[in-house]
C-alpha cells in the first residue's frame, strides 16, 4: 500500500541501524504469523479475490472446501475453476455483494453457503469470499423444520382464518338477502336473486383458490418431472399476479431468450416458485415500481430471473434470507423463499439472491436442462465434478 508501514520503513532504511531494522522485521513476521494462525483456525473458508476472480489469499478451510491443489501460487487459480453456477466475474466487476447456497458433489457431497463482499480500493479492487459448510446443518435443519412445522401451521392457520373471514361474512350477508327475497319471489325479484348468487359463486371461487395455495405450501407433493416449456410455465406462474400488478401500477419488463427447449420439471411446483418470486419482486418494488423478469439459458441451466427496484436487503440480513420465519417484509412469514429453495433443490437446481441497499434485489431461480446434476470443472489431469 502507498503509505504502508513497510514502505515507510524502507524509505527510512538508510537512516536506520541494523538492530532496529531487525526489530521491525521481527515484529512484522510475528504479526503475519499471528494472522495466518488466526485465519487457519477458522472453520469457514476465507478467500481474497482480485477483480478477475483469481485467488490471492486463502486459508486452510478454503483449500479443503474448494478442493484447491496443494502447490498453487497466489493469482494462478480462479474461483470459477472450483465453483461454477455463479457469475463471479460479473459480481466482481460490478463490485456488488452476493450470497447464496450451492450444492457441490466433488470431491464429496457438500452444501456450501457463500458470501461475497467488496473490499476497499487499496492497490486494486478486491473481494472477500467466505464459504461455510452447511451440510450437517442442512441435515439437522430437516428435523428442525419438522419441529417448527407446528408453529408454521399455527401461523398459517391464523392467516387463513383472517383471509377467509371477509368472504365468509359477505357470503353470510348475501345468503340472508337471498332468503328474504325468496319468501316473496316475483319476476322482478328473480334478477336480484341471480345477482346475489353470482356474488356467492365468486366468493366461493376466491376461497377455493386461497385454501389451495395454502395447502400446497403446507403439504408439498412428490416431485414428478416431465419436459415442459419454461416460457409457458413462467406465464402461468405470473398469471395470478396480473390484476394486482395493474392495480399497483407496477411496470413489468419481460425478456425471454429464444431457443430454450423443454426443461424437465414438476410443472405445479415450478409455477408455485415463480409465483412466490414474482410476488416478492412486486411487493419489494411497491406502488408504481419496476420489475424486470428474464428467462434465459446459461450453460447447463435455465434461469428465471426477477429484478426489482425496491429498497434492497441489508448485508447483515442477506445471509439469513430463505431461513424459516426470517423475513424483511412487514407481516411476512419467511416461508415463501424457503419453499422456493426446497423446490430448486428437489430439481437439482438452486436459488441465488443478490441485493444492494437502495438499488433493489435480484432473485435467480435455476434448474438444470437435463437430469444431470454435476458440472465438469476445468483443471489439470483427470476431470473433476461438482
Amino acid at each position: 500500500m502507498k503509505n504502508s508501514f513497510l514502505e515507510k520503513l524502507l524509505e527510512r532504511a538508510p537512516r536506520v541501524g541494523a538492530a532496529e531494522l531487525h526489530t521491525h522485521f521481527s515484529r512484522l513476521a510475528e504479526e503475519k504469523g499471528f494472522l495466518e494462525t488466526l485465519f487457519n483456525t477458522l472453520q469457514e473458508g476465507v478467500t481474497v479475490l482480485d477483480s478477475a476472480g483469481r485467488l490471492i489469499y486463502w486459508n486452510r478451510a478454503a483449500q479443503r472446501l474448494l478442493h484447491l491443489p496443494e502447490a498453487i501460487e497466489p493469482g494462478t487459480w480462479s474461483l470459477q475453476r472450483s465453483l461454477r453456477g455463479v457469475d463471479w466475474r460479473a459480481c466482481l466487476q460490478e463490485r456488488r455483494s452476493s450470497s447464496g447456497t450451492m450444492e457441490v458433489n466433488y470431491p464429496e457431497h457438500r452444501i456450501l453457503q457463500y458470501a461475497l463482499v467488496p473490499l476497499g480500493e487499496g492497490e486494486g479492487p478486491k473481494h472477500v469470499a467466505v464459504f461455510h459448510d452447511a451440510t450437517r446443518e442442512r441435515a439437522e435443519a430437516k428435523s428442525a423444520v419438522e419441529t417448527g412445522r407446528a408453529e408454521a401451521l399455527t401461523l398459517l392457520a391464523a392467516e387463513v382464518a383472517h383471509e377467509i373471514g371477509n368472504p365468509l361474512n359477505s357470503l353470510h350477508l348475501q345468503l340472508q338477502v337471498m332468503e328474504k327475497d325468496l319468501r316473496n319471489t316475483t319476476g322482478r325479484g328473480l334478477e336480484k336473486i341471480l345477482g346475489s348468487l353470482e356474488v356467492c359463486r365468486q366468493e366461493v371461487k376466491r376461497l377455493d383458490g386461497l385454501v389451495a395455495r395454502f395447502l400446497k405450501a403446507l403439504r408439498p407433493q412428490a416431485t414428478q418431472k416431465k419436459p415442459e416449456s419454461a416460457e409457458l410455465v413462467l406465464e402461468e406462474g405470473l398469471a395470478p399476479l396480473q390484476a394486482e400488478l395493474q392495480d399497483r401500477k407496477i411496470w413489468v419488463e419481460k425478456e425471454v431468450a429464444p431457443g430454450i427447449g423443454p426443461v424437465p420439471m414438476d410443472r405445479d411446483q415450478v409455477q408455485q416458485a415463480i409465483y412466490n418470486l414474482g410476488r416478492n419482486a412486486m411487493q419489494a418494488a411497491g406502488e408504481q415500481g419496476l420489475v424486470r423478469i428474464g428467462l434465459q439459458k446459461e450453460g447447463d441451466y435455465v434461469v428465471w430471473e426477477f429484478r426489482d427496484n425496491g429498497p434492497g436487503i441489508r448485508q447483515e440480513d442477506l445471509v439469513h434470507v430463505g431461513q424459516p420465519f426470517f423475513t424483511t417484509k412487514h407481516g411476512g412469514t419467511g416461508l415463501g423463499l424457503m419453499i422456493v429453495q426446497r423446490i430448486a433443490r428437489e430439481h437439482g437446481g438452486d436459488l441465488q439472491i443478490q441485493s444492494m441497499p437502495g438499488k433493489g434485489t435480484t432473485a435467480r431461480f435455476r434448474l438444470p436442462v437435463s437430469e444431470k446434476r454435476v458440472h465438469l470443472l476445468e483443471g489439470k489431469g483427470a476431470e473433476a465434478k461438482t
